[in-house]
């Protein structure tokens, strides 16, 4: 995608993409459709935790469940893109109905704990990604002047979710059953999917390669910053475990919550201000740039745990720094897909991001025991040192390889 081609137009940009034919429609059903990726293993925490009463128990479970879905989505989005999204969507639908129902009763039914690790990995190899399906509708619908402001919008859609869902699903545990949260979850993804998969117009054209093909495997422009979300989605992770560490010692839990929702709503208003924006700089150099100066706001993180203003004012700036980076990432992701693999390449960067979480909770957690929150909050700033770099270093091979002359 040219510089040039993102032309800004201010918050109008944002109505003038929600008007193209089918915008709003697959806008809409695509937040339904988040909300499995987005709550589901928040909802197991909750189900396996109250069944045996350890968050430690709960936090194995996750871990396949995440891998799981990391490793599936671009498969997924591969087969989408060859098949067409609405055939594929139905059938992934329909295989993570099963799985989550076999999940379900083996944990409610007290069967060994070691099949429940093995249901929660095939539960989360059957969510698709969605998120990638709603994404790639907009790289057919939307022209090059207005791709920023609608993948900015999907940011959006994300952080909306993110917003609601978690505090949604954890008040129908506390209120009535874990399980019926995670059906909630379910149903909500469902009902989204099914939706989308209506929306037969608005799909990218299926495109049936007739070579086999063994293992996919991304496209070359899109690994860097594939690899450098692997660090962003770390970012989340510590920060997760690294805010629940800071309000627990504090002696007040309560505000981890308000803290993920000011992260989110930062988040959400700098994808807003991303999108409405004119940039000079490409994609990439804003992925670089701005997750370098993330990572300086976030140095700040330890330093302001002591006061709870001054900590959130910080987390709101982090937000606003994160922002353009997210949007970025995809918008490299769209521009770099090679013709018949769209859906599948936009994958790529949510499953590093969702491969990431656990990464970054696992070191963050490991920080926040041996020395306490200060060392959580520091392996943020790391993570997003390290998000820069990697893409830094990446581009640079890439540019080294595309200018070195063919034999």
């Amino acid at each position: 995608m040219s510089v040039a081609a993102e032309t800004g137009q201010g918050v109008r940009a944002y109505g003038q993409v929600l008007r193209l034919p089918g915008a709003r429609t697959f806008v809409a059903a695509g937040i339904l459709a988040r909300f499995p990726r987005a709550t589901l293993s928040l909802g197991i925490i909750l189900l396996v935790s109250a069944a045996t009463g350890s968050f430690a128990s709960a936090g194995l479970v996750v871990a396949p469940l995440v891998v799981g879905m990391a490793i599936a989505a671009p498969l997924w989005s591969s087969r989408m893109d060859r098949h067409g999204q609405s055939r594929v969507i139905l059938v992934s639908l329909g295989c993570l109905v099963l799985a989550a129902s076999a999940f379900l009763a083996l944990v409610l039914t007290g069967s060994p704990f070691w099949t429940w690790l093995i249901a929660a990995f095939v539960t989360g190899a059957a969510t698709p990604d969605l998120t990638s399906a709603v994404r790639a509708r907009w790289t057919v619908l939307a022209p090059p002047s207005q791709r920023t402001a609608a993948l900015a919008l999907e940011t959006i859609a994300d952080q909306m979710v993110f917003i609601a869902g978690p505090p949604a699903i954890t008040a129908v545990a506390a209120a009535l059953d874990p399980a019926i949260a995670v059906l909630g979850s379910l149903g909500l993804g469902l009902i989204g999917g099914v939706w989308l998969a209506s929306q037969r117009g608005t799909q990218p054209a299926s495109t049936p390669r007739t070579e086999r093909r063994g293992v996919v495997l991304p496209p070359a422009g899109v690994i860097p910053i594939a690899l450098a979300c692997v660090a962003l989605g770390g970012v989340f992770g510590a920060f997760d475990v690294g805010l629940v560490g800071w309000a627990e010692v504090g002696g007040r839990p309560w505000l981890a919550g308000p803290a993920f929702s000011a992260l989110a709503v930062a988040i959400a208003i700098g994808s807003v201000v991303t999108g409405a924006r004119t940039w000079r700089l490409s994609p990439a150099a804003r992925y670089i740039g701005f997750a370098a100066l993330a990572a300086l706001v976030a140095v700040g993180l330890p330093f302001a745990q002591g006061s709870v203003p001054v900590l959130f004012g910080v987390i709101l700036l982090l937000g606003l720094a994160v922002s353009p980076v997210m949007v970025s990432g995809i918008l490299v992701a769209s521009a770099r897909a090679p013709e018949g693999r769209v859906t599948e390449t936009l994958a790529y960067p949510t499953a590093a991001m969702s491969l990431g979480v656990p990464i970054g909770g696992v070191i963050a957690g490991a920080a926040l025991d041996a020395t306490g929150p200060a060392a959580a909050l520091v392996t943020i700033a790391v993570s997003l040192a390290l998000a820069a770099g990697i893409a830094a270093v990446g581009e640079a091979i890439l540019r080294v390889g595309r200018s070195d002359p063919t034999p």
